[in-house]
């Protein structure tokens, strides 16, 4: 019996789609087991195994009725494959080597996000992908926090100050600090999550990175999939826009109409600017330098809206929003911009997943009437 469904498995193998999405209907389980025969070859099978040995049962009789041995099978196919995962999350951060896009990051997820900072470029390496946490009346987790996210190292020596110091021992967690009893139902239920979305921290971008150079294809694939993308520049820099000008042609150049998904500007290091407020040439001179790359953005950041054809059906410009990373300043407008863009796209998501799915049922129900009609047909 083992011999002959041993037999059956070698005739029946088992493929593997990996490359292509399959959509799941909705009668159909989506949790049913993967890996499962096929009656269509959906992909390509890879290798081959050996076949198996027999067992000592195999080798029962009534001449030995216990046998003590057995033998070996054959080994199968030997091969070595590079697999590529691209990280998918709701929102990818683009910008410069040293814009603030890991301390952005921290500041989204309540200092959960463990990126690397530091005053240096490419303190970042690979993507980094956290959560943020959304409620009902608009606040996120980690907004009442009153910290400055500062580099690492720094962050490091003062956990290690406060370990020695055994300050620890009596620190409340995340969920101690409201206490429930002092608040209402009301604002209790507004307070609690109601939305949640994954932002990933991309490595820094540079001029030629769609021309593979600094690592760029490597950085730009795990840009690839995020339906929702955010430029982060550092309004502190001498050019901002021009750092702008060329993130955009960087994501043209490595793929046609990649820089459509672009929703926001963020202008990030904006403490950095205006001295301490008491200067009025300062805050006139950040104003002025705001102004103008507001200008830009209207000017040159203009995105077209296209159907699924590729016409253009009208055109919208980027929204630029001055924030503080590192003191978490203006980071709440971020969040709530964010998830009305995340909920966007998980809806166009959705109406593509119905279309193709109405499109697949079509197809099937086109075939099964062809196929009926000619068993209808006389035969000759």
């Amino acid at each position: 019996m083992r011999r002959v469904l041993r037999r059956q498995r070698m005739t029946s193998p088992i493929y593997l789609d990996l490359d292509t999405l399959e959509m799941v209907e909705e009668n159909e389980d989506p949790n049913a087991p993967l890996g499962l025969p096929r009656q269509h070859n959906f992909g390509h099978l890879l290798c081959t195994g050996g076949s198996g040995g027999f067992g000592n049962p195999h080798f029962l009789g009534q001449n030995n009725r216990s046998p003590k041995f057995a033998t070996r099978g054959y080994e199968g196919e030997w091969k070595s494959f590079s697999l590529e995962l691209k990280l998918l999350a709701d929102v990818g951060l683009v910008g410069m080597p040293n814009a603030g896009k890991s301390t952005l990051l921290r500041s989204l997820t309540a200092g959960r996000a463990k990126t690397e900072i530091a005053g240096y470029a490419f303190t970042t390496l690979n993507p980094v992908v956290a959560v943020v946490r959304v409620a009902d009346d608009g606040s996120f987790e980690g907004e009442d926090q009153q910290i400055a996210h500062d580099e690492t190292w720094a962050e490091e020596m003062r956990e290690k100050e406060m370990m020695e110091n055994g300050e620890f021992a009596f620190a409340t967690t995340r969920n101690q600090k409201v206490p429930s009893n002092t608040l209402d139902d009301a604002t209790l239920s507004k307070s609690l999550e109601s939305f949640r979305f994954t932002v990933a921290d991309n490595p820094g971008l540079i001029e030629h990175a769609s021309e593979n150079v600094g690592l760029g294809h490597s950085f730009l694939r795990s840009i690839e999939r995020s339906p929702v993308l955010a430029y982060v520049v550092d309004l502190s820099s001498d050019a901002p826009w021009d750092d702008l000008r060329v993130l955009k042609q960087e994501l043209e150049a490595y793929k046609p109409g990649m820089s459509p998904k672009a929703r926001l500007v963020l202008a990030n290091k904006a403490d950095l600017l205006g001295g301490d407020g008491h200067d009025p040439l300062a805050v006139q001179t950040a104003k002025e330098k705001l102004a103008k790359l507001e200008a830009f953005v209207e000017k040159e950041m203009v995105v077209h809206q296209m159907d699924a054809e590729g016409t253009i059906e009208g055109q919208s410009t980027l929204t630029v929003v001055p924030i503080s990373a590192k003191y978490n300043l203006n980071i709440r407008k971020v969040v709530g911009m964010l998830k009305g863009f995340v909920e966007e796209a998980r809806v166009e998501k959705a109406e593509e997943v119905a279309l193709a799915i109405a499109e697949r049922a079509e197809a099937k129900l086109q075939i099964e009437e062809e196929e009926f009609a000619q068993s209808l047909r006389p035969r000759i």
